[in-house]
């Protein structure tokens, strides 16, 4: 059942992604790694979540440590980074701020950085197992992909996930098979069941088909397209930006929603198949409307500098089918807005 699936990139380039039922069979997976006897230091989000890693970063010295949060200092990682990369391998527990902070700091001098990737939630496996390639506006590359020495993991994050981080996992997942792979949607949707009701056997097939389809993007050297803004991303951030309490689930769903629409709305993709995407949001529990949200709040939020500077586009992300992102133009205000309000729930116009 849990058999290592290898990357190879290139003759010089291949590491393997191992699978464990829990956390502690560390020494292994260094083992495999031919990681044994070396130092080495750790990079993870200041508040993990899961209690078994939590408990294994703890064991690390404050000295080989960076704890990260949404305010540390990325210059302080990156002198963290510098003074132990000649003669420590990294530890990288990843999870959404992790890897966002490590992609936008790298630079091309980091290439060789030797890690190991360790997701720490159970949904970011299907965020992604590497750190992706860093394009300048004109899609040139300025810091190549940096592929990890090998990939821990956890099973038990899955198997053992609550109603919360199952949604999360069925969202991440949504999201990788609406943009990269048509038949791990088809196949959700096949195993519906099995999969809402935790069959053990279903979820590790969901794991495995995750990491089958960053091998092959991996391996046909698909870089610049996963350098690309992660589908729904400029929704998923007006909805962080906007200061809703709203779940993971909820923002990246929802996001695509939006998005989805956009696809639509420029031609991309018919009527029936935004129908189909977002309709089975909802066959997993996750949510396409959301009451909370006033459109025109999220409109206004569009005009905000702070917002606009942060995230600046020259293009923007659309599917062209599921399973293949395109870039186009940069739609309007205008389309902006429609698309928000098919995530408004009015219930006085829905009586």
């Amino acid at each position: 059942m849990y058999e290592t699936i290898y990357i190879e990139k290139n003759k010089t380039t291949r590491f393997g992604v191992h699978f464990y039922e829990d956390s502690t069979q560390w020494n292994v997976f260094m083992d495999c790694c031919g990681l044994k006897d070396k130092k080495t230091a750790l990079i993870c989000h200041y508040d993990i979540l899961n209690d078994t890693w939590k408990s294994f970063a703890d064991m690390f010295a404050k000295e080989d440590a960076m704890f990260m949060t949404e305010q540390t200092d990325l210059d302080r990682v990156k002198d963290f980074m510098t003074n132990k990369r000649d003669q420590y391998t990294f530890v990288i527990l990843c999870d959404e701020l992790v890897m966002k902070c490590l992609y936008k700091m790298l630079t091309s001098e980091d290439n060789r950085l030797a890690y190991v990737c360790v997701p720490a939630t159970a949904q970011a496996v299907f965020e992604g197992i590497s750190i992706c390639p860093l394009l300048d506006n004109y899609g040139n590359v300025l810091r190549k992909e940096i592929l990890p020495l090998g990939v821990y993991v956890d099973f038990s994050l899955l198997s053992k996930a609550t109603a919360t981080e199952l949604q999360n996992v069925f969202a991440s997942a949504f999201r990788l098979a609406v943009s990269y792979k048509a038949s791990l949607f088809e196949w959700m949707i096949a195993n519906m069941y099995e999969l809402t009701d935790m069959e053990e056997d279903a979820l590790f097939e969901l794991l495995e088909r995750g990491i089958q389809v960053w091998k092959e993007r991996i391996e046909k050297d698909t870089a610049k397209d996963r350098a690309i803004a992660k589908y729904g991303e400029y929704f998923y951030n007006l909805l962080k930006a906007s200061g809703l309490v709203l779940s993971y689930a909820d923002m990246v769903t929802l996001s695509m929603v939006c998005q989805t629409y956009l696809s639509w709305k420029n031609e991309f993709i018919s009527m029936e198949e935004f129908y189909e995407i977002r309709d089975m949001f909802v066959l997993f529990g996750l949510s396409i409307t959301e009451t909370d949200i006033k459109a025109e709040d999220l409109c206004k939020l569009l005009d905000d500098f702070e917002f606009n500077n942060m995230n600046k586009v020259d293009s923007f992300v659309y599917i062209r089918k599921v399973g293949k992102l395109i870039l186009g133009d940069i739609p309007s205000k205008e389309l902006l807005c429609e698309a928000i309000e098919q995530i408004y729930y009015n219930e006085e116009s829905n009586e």
